[in-house]
């Protein structure tokens, strides 16, 4: 078994997108040294044709609507290496994998777009309390097909041992169906306490039903895992398996972190399946994570979310309303609302940049944002800057200890920049953030599997939930101030300004693609 793994590792890292193009720049310079030494003058022919093509798509680049950085990204490899880029660019662009996923996904979505509707009186409630908030969740119901509910709460979790104990709880609990769907899941304990609830429920006859994403958890789980599960009741399905050769839709990940039981209660955040989450596993240092427990109303769009999804692995045609739980009043906050949504690269919509970027337009006093990537384009740069100038409080907390250096670097050939325009940084010292965390203004605030970088934000499937008036913020916002208070660094000019230099070379050099990586 340990031998299949390595072999299965091994076969992941050749196969990799990274690898690929290492060899394919490899295989370039060998192509154009070989030209000049075999073509002689005719090699000149082969230049001035190259140089053609790479113009005519350079201007087709250009002319796409697409954020600046992102044509930066093709432009300047498409100058240095035509013939790899033009074929990468073709390649990606063209996403032949991506189309069948989508046709897949929208099959899905018309099945069930009557599952979600909004409720008037609650609508009718946030136009008077705030239009702009009212506009936002007519946004999301148009284009994410999430609506948003009242009659819900959320409770947060500053740690993945935190939440743990109440995880195990709720799954205890299930009378009817446990949902699970993780980018990770890894044998250890962590999964294993879980898994023996889950098996436990699955002989009672409750379902039990579980999505993991093929490359981040094939990764860590033995070949042929998903059948050991079905063999014990556990419905399973792998989200896009790992296959070796260049796919795009390899480029195209499940990252949700979804866990509902009942229909009555959800969970949602950073933390995945893995002993690292619950810190009982050093990788990175302390890892700190966080993330929500949702009751009531709101619970439904975590049950569609991942209903659709398994409508789409599977096939099958879901009855999402047989999954739905009796409305109990709960004892909520006056004027508090809950929105649980998800994103997909299969639309022309970046919900989940939208949404971050709707809470840093609309801030007065302060947004804190806590993120492991930092890959910003210009409009989230804008906009920080536009809060800044207004007397708005920005505030970042990134990873001390990286889980990957080149993702810390690209991180920091940006702190420059952002310092100029009034952001504070801070670098949490301990270990490693993997939180996704927005909160502002004492009254809202998102948690979810969203990063800041580009492929949370255009390429992978994401969820998060969007809260107004929920009593948890106020844990959000001082679990976040004793996090840069206590546990971590400022970010200063003399900071950066430490930096090895081959550091500065090498992080301005992965900012320029940082959006292809």
């Amino acid at each position: 078994m340990k031998f299949i793994k390595k072999l299965y590792n091994i076969f992941a890292t050749i196969f990799s997108r990274r690898i690929i193009i290492i060899l394919l720049i490899l295989g370039e310079v060998v192509f154009l040294i070989g030209s000049v030494l075999v073509m002689g003058e005719v090699y000149y022919i082969v230049d001035a044709v190259l140089g053609i093509i790479a113009f005519i798509l350079s201007l087709y680049i250009v002319n796409r609507d697409e954020d600046p950085a992102y044509k930066i990204a093709w432009l300047i490899p498409l100058l240095l290496f035509p013939v790899l880029t033009a074929f990468l660019f073709l390649f990606f662009k063209m996403q032949v994998s991506l189309q069948l996923i989508k046709k897949g996904h929208v099959k899905v979505l018309d099945e069930t777009k009557d599952c979600l509707q909004p409720d008037e009186r609650t609508m009718e409630y946030l136009e008077e309390e705030s239009p702009k908030l009212a506009g936002y969740c007519r946004y999301m119901q148009k284009y994410a097909g999430y609506s948003v509910a009242a009659n819900s709460l959320a409770d947060y979790y500053p740690s993945g041992e935190k939440v743990f104990p109440d995880i195990k709880e709720a799954l205890e609990s299930a009378e009817k169906f446990i949902f699970m769907e993780f980018f990770i899941i890894n044998e250890g304990k962590m999964w294993n306490e879980v898994l023996d609830i889950l098996k436990r429920k699955a002989a009672a006859g409750v379902d039990v039903r579980l999505i993991y994403d093929g490359f981040g958890s094939q990764m860590a789980l033995p070949s042929g895992y998903h059948k050991k599960l079905e063999a014990v009741g556990v419905k399973t399905r792998i989200f896009s398996p790992f296959t070796p050769f260049l796919s795009t839709s390899q480029n195209n990940r499940d990252h949700r972190k979804i866990i509902v039981v009942d229909g009555k209660t959800a969970f949602t955040g950073g933390f995945n399946m893995a002993d690292e989450y619950i810190n009982e596993k050093e990788r990175f240092g302390y890892w700190k994570d966080g993330g929500i427990r949702i009751s009531g109303d709101a619970v439904y769009n975590c049950t569609v979310m991942f209903l659709r999804m398994w409508a789409f692995l599977t096939k099958e045609k879901v009855d999402c309303e047989s999954f739905k739980a009796p409305s109990e009043k709960l004892d909520c906050p006056e004027g508090s609302f809950m929105l649980p949504f998800s994103d997909s690269p299969i639309d022309d919509e970046a919900v989940g940049k939208l949404t971050y970027l709707n809470i840093i337009n609309n801030a007065k006093r302060y947004v804190y944002i806590s993120t492991p990537y930092l890959v910003l384009d210009s409009d989230m740069v804008t906009a920080m800057e536009y809060a800044t100038k207004s007397g708005v409080d920005v505030k970042l907390l990134l990873p001390g200890i990286p889980d990957k250096k080149y993702m810390k670097m690209i991180a920091q050939s940006q702190y420059k920049k952002l310092l100029k325009k009034g952001v504070e940084l801070y670098e949490f010292d301990k270990g490693f953030v993997h939180e996704k965390l927005f909160v502002s203004d004492d009254n809202i605030a998102v948690s979810g599997s969203i990063n800041l970088d580009y492929r949370s934000l255009y390429l992978h499937f994401e969820c998060g939930t969007f809260m107004y008036g929920q009593s948890c913020i106020a844990d959000m916002k001082n679990d976040y101030l004793e996090m840069i208070t206590k546990h971590s660094s400022r970010i200063t000019e003399q900071w950066i300004k430490d930096i090895p230099l081959w550091q500065k070379f090498a992080g301005a050099l992965l900012n320029v693609i940082s959006s292809l990586l």
